[in-house]
């Protein structure tokens, strides 16, 4: 079984804004599905070239068909990624281009809403953060579920919302994963994710995703703070509902040297 949690988090440092404030949108579409040669089990990206200026999301809207897209990830790579604008990509080595990092910006799955951030906050991309391509990895469910006629025109895509105005907050993903093994026979099973914080700043985590495959039942995270003494909710979701980002539960801080807890 699979068990990964991700938590959003928006940094605590103000900055000062610029610019008019204007959006623009960029829609990263797959080709389409009609076409042909895409099966069940396939991971394909897609790629963009981003504006060589300092830019922030300030909104993801998926467009997507849950009987052919299993789930999405949207990465962010320093360089562009692949000589095709479309390629086969399972392997994370793969995202962004071999020895590249790769940084994930968005998830989504289990036909979740998208994710539009408070007022006043942005994910940061461009040059000054290394990201100058994104790539939006889809991994294909059951395309074959879904008539022939149906796909005709298909596509699935993701649009961002960008702006080139500073936004006072910065948003980013922190997530905690863990892969075990399940006993054969084993009615029930328990896994545990912790680690510190090392982040030289605040975080204020403000909402939070679960994901695990058909055999999770409920993923929880917690702060833990004061040597194990205190611990403070973050939230607590069933990954078998839809697979969005929701608001925390508790407004909590997360001081560099606190422990980030998944169960």
């Amino acid at each position: 079984m699979i068990c990964l949690w991700r938590l959003l988090f928006v940094c605590v440092a103000v900055w000062e804004s610029h610019g008019a404030g204007q959006r623009e949108l960029l829609a990263l579409m797959m080709p389409e599905v009609g076409a042909g040669g895409v099966k069940h089990n396939d991971y394909m990206c897609q790629s963009a070239q981003l504006q060589p200026v300092d830019t922030s999301i300030v909104q993801f809207e998926p467009r997507a068909n849950p009987l052919v897209a299993h789930h999405m990830l949207l990465y962010g790579c320093p360089g562009k990624p692949n000589a095709r604008q479309s390629w086969s990509c399972k392997s994370s080595g793969l995202i962004c281009g071999l020895g590249k990092k790769s940084q994930i910006l968005f998830a989504w799955a289990l036909n979740a809403s998208g994710l539009h951030l408070p007022d006043e906050v942005g994910l940061e991309i461009g040059p000054s953060h290394d990201i100058n391509y994104a790539v939006l990895q889809i991994h294909y469910g059951h395309p074959e579920a879904v008539s022939t006629d149906a796909l005709m025109g298909e596509h699935e895509a993701l649009v961002l919302h960008l702006t080139q105005e500073k936004q006072p907050f910065i948003a980013g993903i922190y997530l905690l994963g863990s892969t075990s093994a399940i006993t054969a026979g084993k009615e029930a099973a328990h896994v545990d994710i912790a680690c510190p914080f090392g982040g030289p700043n605040p975080i204020q985590p403000f909402a939070f995703r679960t994901h695990a495959h058909s055999l999770g039942q409920v993923i929880v995270g917690y702060v833990v703070k004061n040597g194990n003494k205190d611990w403070e909710l973050i939230g607590s979701r069933s990954p078998q509902d839809a697979q969005a980002f929701y608001l925390a539960a508790n407004s909590v801080t997360v001081n560099p040297g606190d422990w980030l807890v998944g169960s």
